[in-house]
């Protein structure tokens, strides 16, 4: 189902754009509604898709010591996973998967890379609302760290 411009403004990443701008986004834009247990990313694969959360829940994890999965934060609706389909990264950096029935707003990352090329204005403003979204989950990684090293740097 087609993503309305609405919808899109309800995520960070995108509150500088106007009317314009949120049109072209959402023209490229789909909403899904997956079951919990969906895979969204897989650390070390290639990224190609955005997908920004509606409704549900998200584990975001990467891999422990010993090779098992650790989730280093949950985000829902509002936040966004699979980032590094803007930014020409050559992998992902983690690995998400739906932690409930989720609706999610999907996007193709080389076609909005794409639009990034013909309209900086609209890439430059997206990549500021990323920056936000890699500082939160770097804050919220710090505080898991100092919680289970028990406040011991």
């Amino acid at each position: 189902m087609l993503t309305e411009i609405h919808h899109l403004r309800e995520f960070k990443i995108f509150e500088e754009l106007n009317e314009r701008e949120l049109e072209v986004i959402a023209s490229i834009a789909n909403t899904d509604e997956v079951e919990t247990g969906t895979i969204l990313t897989r650390v070390g694969t290639s990224p190609s898709t955005l997908y920004l959360i509606m409704k549900g829940l998200v584990s975001i994890m990467t891999s422990g010591p010993e090779g098992e999965q650790v989730t280093v934060d949950q985000v829902g609706p509002g936040h966004i996973v699979g980032w590094s389909a803007l930014t020409g990264t050559q992998m992902y950096t983690a690995s998400t998967v739906t932690a409930e029935p989720s609706t999610l707003i999907v996007i193709n990352g080389r076609k909005l890379r794409q639009i990034f090329e013909v309209n900086n204005h609209i890439g430059y403003r997206v990549l500021k609302g990323i920056g936000y979204t890699l500082a939160r989950r770097m804050a919220a990684i710090e505080t898991k760290i100092a919680v289970n090293s028990g406040g011991k740097g």
